[in-house]
């Protein structure tokens, strides 16, 4: 569905990417029953800073990548298991400018009966090795100055927090460019009172990883 109207009004509003990020409003980009879709604002955002003239979503989900980069008149491509690819495996094209990957948190949510699923990975062991062949993989489809956008949150198992966003920021410290901050919005630690000592996760991290562009920027 297309939505130049609310696109403009936000390009009009909006104020430099900064390391932390709020969208109270998602906007109208995806379909918002979708679970763990995030707000077309935060694809906006980076598409409008790093003005990419290709974009990849190899877990595209709800589509709001789709819809966003069709506003914005970007060259896309869009794969996810709902619609028969396996991004992990299967040809997903090359030589993009900005890679947005928002994988599973895990097991947090199961989107899928397909084992080939990330949030069907089974143990945190084994979501961490295919979260980081994962990266391998795309990263390897930039083009030169190419970036790979990793959103991630982090889960809470039987007491123990699990910092995933953490094992996002060390997959490759070398082209590591920047992260930023995002407050998550609506989610149910927003309504929930909890007893004792408690802190709800109530933000994202948005990982931005940067492949060199020329042969005089050293690995």
């Amino acid at each position: 569905m297309r939505n130049p109207k609310a696109l403009q009004a936000y390009l009009r509003r909006r104020t430099p990417l900064t390391s932390v990020v709020s969208y109270p409003d998602r906007g109208p980009w995806g379909d918002n029953q979708y679970p763990g879709n995030c707000s077309g604002y935060l694809l906006i955002d980076l598409c409008a800073t790093f003005r990419p003239q290709s974009v990849l979503d190899p877990m595209e989900g709800s589509g709001t990548s789709r819809e966003v980069c069709a506003d914005m008149a970007i060259e896309y491509a869009g794969y996810d298991l709902h619609t028969g690819t396996d991004s992990l495996n299967d040809p997903i094209g090359t030589g993009y400018d900005l890679i947005f990957w928002h994988p599973p948190y895990h097991d947090m949510k199961i989107y899928t009966e397909d084992p080939r699923d990330l949030s069907r990975a089974g143990s945190l062991a084994m979501f961490q090795v295919l979260l980081r062949n994962g990266y391998r993989s795309f990263f390897e489809l930039l083009a030169p100055g190419g970036r790979l956008v990793i959103l991630m949150g982090d889960l809470r198992r039987r007491g123990r927090y699990e910092p995933l966003t953490v094992d996002v920021a060390r997959l490759d410290r070398r082209h590591l460019e920047g992260i930023v901050v995002k407050v998550q919005h609506n989610v149910s630690s927003n309504r929930t009172r909890y007893d004792g000592t408690f802190v709800p996760i109530l933000h994202e991290t948005v990982t931005i990883f940067r492949r060199p562009g020329a042969a005089s920027e050293a690995y």
